[in-house]
């Protein structure tokens, strides 16, 4: 029996354990801080344990790795180099779904040299995003053609039917990491120029796409997307290269607003004891509680007094009287904790997961355009589609690699036809994942990718 040691018990793993626990038949430890949780991830397999584990204790990771067979990393990102340099030790693969570091990306050669995978990017996005993109840009090499244009979108987003709140967003887990990745400052290729824009002004360079069959949506840079013209295979003179979020319309704005309030504000050391929200918004606009705020909210914004974003925020409870909890440390913490009461799943309710991707070409003068979109809806009073379609790529890969079907070794990403195409086709065909690829003739009016532009154009 195979074993697979899974570092981590948060919102996504569940999936992860059901597919190796019923599907691969293998033996699951989950370590995690708080074992109650891996306890009740758990409960009903004969074949898991939950073990208690802290970042530092050194000592029990070296054991619980050298009993496993592979790692599977969901802690902390700043965390896995610890976990890597120990199953370089114990000569153990090992798989993330975060974004390749620096820190882990110097470990390649030594990788290597152990004859180990470390597979990393390999959730939803980055991850089927990764997978459904290369697939596209590797069949037009094949078929002889130069791509021009990459773009790729990812979203977790309430379902259409779940989307009833005026922020239009909700979080199945805690916020703060999404909001201060948020702040991440962003870089792309439009026709071979540099793009850059910086993490407090992504909000204000957005623009809408429209997505066929599934509607418009706002866009913002995701990160820095010219370290992918390397893996990809691709040369940046003329390339477009971007890679975006999705959201609903309104949400960029209600971003730059709280921004602009000082909301994400995650520098700590802040005393909220005793004091209300109304109090705390006070102070963000330099007022009296008992002033004007929704003027002074007006004027900090230069929006008018009616506007949308301050009756979001009177509806998120900042004008509230309610007291602050006191284990709030900064602006964030009390952000957060307001939009966890507010903007949190209900039982019934079901997200979505949407990633879509265009690969444009050109085949000796003719143009063609390669387009993927995959979805995926939550299961309402079971596992959300995040969690599903962050664990479940990542999951498929480590059973490839203990069937030793993957050939690469070292510090790589899911870039390799060896491992995105099994991992799409079992998700497309096992795992209800909706993957619609379309091929569409494109006249000579090819532009670059920049605000206004539509995502087919």
């Amino acid at each position: 029996m195979k074993r697979v040691l899974i570092l981590g018990a948060g919102f996504v793993v569940k999936p992860m354990i059901d597919y190796f626990v019923k599907i691969c038949q293998y033996h699951v430890t989950v370590a995690t801080r708080t074992v109650s949780k891996a306890q009740r991830l758990l409960d009903g397999y004969e074949n898991g344990v939950a073990v208690q584990w802290i970042l530092d204790d050194s000592a029990t990771l070296a054991k619980m790795v050298g009993e496993s067979d592979i790692v599977v990393s969901l802690i902390p990102p700043s965390l896995h180099v610890p976990v890597a340099k120990t199953c370089i030790a114990y000569k153990k693969h090992l798989v993330t779904t975060s974004y390749i570091s620096p820190e882990l990306q110097s470990l390649d050669e030594e990788a290597k040299k152990n004859g180990l995978i470390f597979l990393n990017e390999i959730g939803e996005d980055p991850g089927i995003d990764h997978m459904t993109t290369k697939k596209s840009i590797d069949e037009v090499v094949f078929h002889g053609g130069k791509i021009l244009k990459v773009i790729s979108f990812g979203a977790g987003l309430p379902s259409y039917s779940s989307n009833n709140n005026p922020l239009v967003y909700k979080f199945s887990w805690s916020p703060r990491g999404t909001l201060l990745a948020a702040q991440t400052a962003g870089r792309y290729l439009n026709c071979g120029k540099v793009v850059e824009v910086p993490g407090d002004k992504l909000f204000e360079n957005y623009w809408l796409v429209d997505i066929d069959g599934l509607g418009a949506f706002e866009t913002y840079p995701n990160r820095d997307s010219l370290r992918y013209v390397e893996p990809y295979n691709l040369t940046a003179e003329g390339l477009t290269l971007y890679r975006g979020l999705l959201r609903f319309s309104g949400h960029c704005n209600n971003m730059r607003g709280m921004l602009e309030l000082g909301l994400l504000d995650g520098k700590e050391d802040k005393e909220f004891t005793g004091r209300t929200h109304r109090q705390f918004l006070a102070e963000l606009l330099e007022r009296r509680e008992d002033d004007d705020l929704d003027l002074a909210l007006s004027e900090k914004l230069e929006v008018n007094r009616n506007a949308d974003i301050i009756k979001r925020l009177k509806w998120l409870g900042l004008f509230s009287d309610s007291q602050i909890t006191p284990l709030n440390k900064s602006n964030l913490d009390v952000t957060v904790e307001l939009m966890l009461t507010r903007m949190s799943y209900e039982p019934h309710e079901k997200d979505m997961t949407i990633v879509h991707d265009e690969v444009v070409a050109d085949f000796h003068g003719g143009r063609e355009s390669r387009i993927t979109t995959v979805m995926l809806e939550g299961i309402p009073l079971g596992d959300s589609a995040m969690s599903r379609a962050v664990s479940l790529p990542a999951a498929i890969a480590s059973r490839l690699i203990l069937e030793d079907k993957i050939s690469e070794r070292g510090v790589i990403m899911p870039v390799f036809t060896d491992i995105y195409t099994p991992v799409l086709k079992e998700l497309e065909l096992d795992h209800d994942f909706l993957i619609r690829h379309k091929v569409i003739r494109l006249d000579d009016s090819f532009v670059g990718f920049g605000r206004g532009v539509d995502s087919r154009s």
